[in-house]
């Protein structure tokens, strides 16, 4: 395989990982009649030619065997996508839990509002890359800055993304002082 894309063989010739070299052949036969670019005008010359590579790659032994190793690197590569995306939901209180930080910092010590990279880390139980990426969303978002030394600080709009998320309604605290 080359440093390019990963082409998922199994997925073109539309078989199993598991389909046998008689599974292979037939699927194939009938897929290039289906797609052969000289039969059927309307498709895609390029999707012929991923069969013809698929069904080279996988019906020879030596060569199936070397690409079912970087098949399976790239089903387990899926899966952590998909444990990553079911992740999402602990993502916004980990982003609230960051920002809050830098919130407090801020309100502490008006002056040097600021918290270090490190230093933020070591105040949560994430990740490294968990934090990146949080502070990068922070940033897009116009929600921290860094100061002159460098450190992170929480801007105006990080505030007031605080504020609204922690804040009753005015009539709420009307109610409540009554």
């Amino acid at each position: 395989m080359s440093s390019q894309e990963f082409v998922d063989h199994y997925e073109v010739l539309e078989i199993s990982p598991n389909a046998n070299l008689a599974t292979i052949e037939r699927v194939f036969r009938y897929l290039a009649k289906k797609y052969h670019p000289d039969i059927n005008e309307d498709h895609d010359a390029s999707h012929f030619t991923r069969l013809v590579d698929a069904f080279e790659t996988l019906r020879e032994p030596e060569a199936r065997k070397a690409y079912d190793v970087s098949h399976q690197r790239h089903q387990q590569v899926q899966v952590e996508l998909v444990e990553g995306a079911n992740a999402a939901s602990d993502d916004c209180l980990e982003r609230y839990k960051l920002l809050s930080l830098l919130y407090a910092q801020r309100r502490r010590n008006f002056q040097k509002p600021g918290i270090g990279l490190g230093t933020l880390e070591t105040l949560v139980p994430y990740t490294p890359e968990v934090v990146q990426f949080h502070i990068w969303y922070f940033r897009e978002k116009g929600w921290i800055g860094r100061e002159e030394c460098g450190q992170l600080s929480i801007t105006a709009a990080g505030v007031d993304y605080i504020e609204a998320f922690n804040q009753p309604t005015v009539s709420d605290q009307l109610r409540s002082e009554k």
